[in-house]
């Protein structure tokens, strides 16, 4: 690991808050030690609120290690099996018709199960995250099951067993786990995962009761981003077990100590997380992490995450036992921060 030179990579990330370019915070940890940190941009910009390093974020499709840690933990206590077919544990009315008896809570977590999503992945806007809200609508959308009408009614779309991400598939774990516990999953969420891990800034709230300290996300476009748009209308009222949940940097890294210490879930179940269940040739997946595999072990671990108005990153460098996190209020910004901290550090990302 090379020396990390925090004067000049500050200066770079203001640099790339003054361009608008990011919004956000960037944390390094490694043995328990900040390494690094630094807030650059506005959470609110009509209030000219600044960013600091204890900003709430929402984090987008990162919450999947969180739904799927709780799964994990319902797993290990027996309330849930990862081969039990879904169909054994879900009434008629809580599953989308192209669910049958193969699958299982493993196919949910590894997204192999071949179940159609609720968007089109392949729309590089957000027309059809969007168009496919409009449909709740999105404002009475308060937990998973307000959801499944989005996909309910689709057919299969994949291979069953074969790889292929799909937000559907942890909106259909949410549902299981609200079921099973008879609770909001929430509130599953906060007992099993969220305190366990010291979690106290991180929860899945209604936005519109305004958490405190949040940064409103903003979604970019082609003109000046005095014009760019609030994403107040283009995610649902609620976090989702998909994505969404809000949170900080530093609870975020407390979360990837906590498992790996053994305060959330068992070293094996952990392990379970970090084995390749599902790849293609773009990417490795775990149960609830991507991974970066090199010569068959696993060298990164972790979760991105893209919404409207939201970037976030969260990279586990096991050779070297730093995390890097970075969490952006614009729908870009993450991602070349991640990269430009893992290049200063002399971190092996073969990632582009």
């Amino acid at each position: 690991m090379s020396r990390l030179d925090s004067e000049g990579l500050r200066t770079w990330i203001d640099e790339q808050g003054v361009q608008r370019l990011f919004s956000g915070v960037a944390l390094v940890r490694a043995g328990g030690e900040t390494i690094f940190e630094h807030a650059a941009g506005l959470a609110h910009r009509g209030h000219r609120v600044p960013v600091t390093i204890e900003t709430r974020f929402q984090v987008a499709s990162v919450t999947k290690m969180i739904t799927a840690a709780t799964a994990l933990k319902m797993v290990e206590e027996g309330a849930l099996s990862l081969d039990r077919p879904l169909t054994g544990y879900l009434p008629p009315d809580h599953r989308p018709a192209s669910l049958d008896e193969r699958h299982t809570l493993h196919h949910l977590l590894s997204h192999t199960s071949g179940l159609p999503n609720y968007h089109d992945d392949e729309d590089e806007t957000w027309a059809s995250f969007m168009d496919a809200l409009d449909r709740i609508p999105a404002s009475r959308a308060r937990g998973p099951l307000d959801v499944l009408p989005l996909f309910a009614d689709l057919p299969s779309v994949d291979d069953f067993g074969e790889f292929r991400y799909c937000d559907a598939n942890y909106v259909l774990a949410g549902i299981l786990i609200e079921w099973v516990s008879g609770r909001p999953f929430n509130e599953v969420a906060r007992d099993k995962v969220l305190d366990p891990a010291g979690m106290a800034r991180s929860g899945f709230f209604e936005l519109d009761l305004e958490p405190d300290d949040y940064a409103t996300g903003y979604v970019v476009s082609d003109g000046p981003a005095e014009t760019w748009r609030s994403n107040t209308y283009g995610l649902t009222a609620s976090a989702m077990p998909d994505g969404g949940m809000t949170t900080t940097a530093h609870d975020l890294d407390r979360f990837m100590e906590a498992l790996r210490d053994g305060k959330v879930l068992s070293k094996e179940t952990f392990d379970s997380m970090l084995t390749v269940h599902g790849s293609d040739e773009e990417e490795s997946y775990g149960y609830g992490m991507e991974l970066v595999v090199d010569d068959d072990s696993v060298i990164i671990y972790g979760h991105s995450g893209l919404d409207p108005g939201v970037t976030a990153v969260v990279s586990h460098y096991v050779g070297d036992g730093i995390t890097v996190t970075v969490l952006c209020n614009q729908d870009q910004g993450s991602w070349p921060v991640a990269q430009r901290i893992a290049t200063d550090l002399g971190l092996h990302d073969p990632r582009e």
